[in-house]
Formats: C-alpha cells, sequence, structure tokens
C-alpha cells in the first residue's frame, strides 16, 4: 500500500499545485480589476467634486437672477402705480382745460382766415363789432 499511497499524496500535492496556482492567477486578475475599480472610482468622485462645485455656482448664480426678478417685479409695480397716477391726472388737466375754454359764440366760421391768434386779437380790441 505504500504505493497506493504515494501515489494518493502525490495527486493531493499536484491539486493543492494546481490550486495554489489558479489562486495566485485570481488574484492578479481581482489586484488589476481593484486598481480598474479604484481609477474609476477615483474619476466618479472627481467627477461628483466637479458637479458639486457647478451646483454651487449655479445656486449662486440662481439666486441672483431670482433677487433681480423680484426686484425687477416691484419696479413694475412701482411704474404701473405711478402709471395710473400719470394718467389721472393727464384726464384731470384735459378736462380743466376743456372747463377753462372760451366760448364765442356767434362768429361765422371762416372768418378768422388762416390766423386764428390775429383775428381773435382784433375781434376783441374792436369790441365785437
Amino acid at each position: 500500500m505504500g504505493g497506493a499511497e504515494s501515489g494518493m499524496l502525490q495527486s493531493i500535492y499536484n491539486s493543492i499545485k494546481e490550486l495554489q496556482t489558479e489562486t495566485r492567477i485570481e488574484n492578479r486578475r481581482a489586484r488589476v480589476a481593484t486598481k480598474h475599480l479604484q481609477g474609476t472610482v477615483c474619476k466618479v468622485a472627481k467627477s461628483c467634486t466637479e458637479i458639486e462645485a457647478k451646483l454651487g455656482s449655479m445656486d449662486e448664480r440662481i439666486a441672483a437672477f431670482e433677487e433681480d426678478a423680484n426686484a425687477l417685479k416691484q419696479q413694475c409695480v412701482t411704474q404701473d402705480a405711478q402709471l395710473t397716477d400719470i394718467m389721472w391726472k393727464l384726464e384731470d388737466y384735459e378736462n380743466r382745460q376743456r372747463r377753462n375754454n372760451l366760448c364765442f359764440l356767434g362768429i361765422d366760421e371762416g372768418l378768422e382766415g388762416s390766423d386764428i391768434r390775429a383775428y381773435m386779437i382784433k375781434l376783441l380790441r374792436g369790441g365785437f363789432s
């Protein structure tokens, strides 16, 4: 039985050697894959950092735009109120002007010619004669 045991031991020894070789190969593959994953993780982390920086910048810009938009909205409200006030004043001035117009009755149309101012001065100085 010595030879059979020796053959069996040799077979076990060879199997162990094969397993060690396969384990070394798989370890090398795992190290290569790990290095690749580490590189990928570093790239992703760098991209995330860049994205965070860009998002921070965008948040600041959006906040500035919102402030500007709110200021412009307030300015529009103020200008609308001013415009309404100006329109009321204009209408009041137009109405006052109409009330202050002089109306001369009994003067025929077309007698003034092309210079109504000169005609009215002549008419008023002459006492409507």
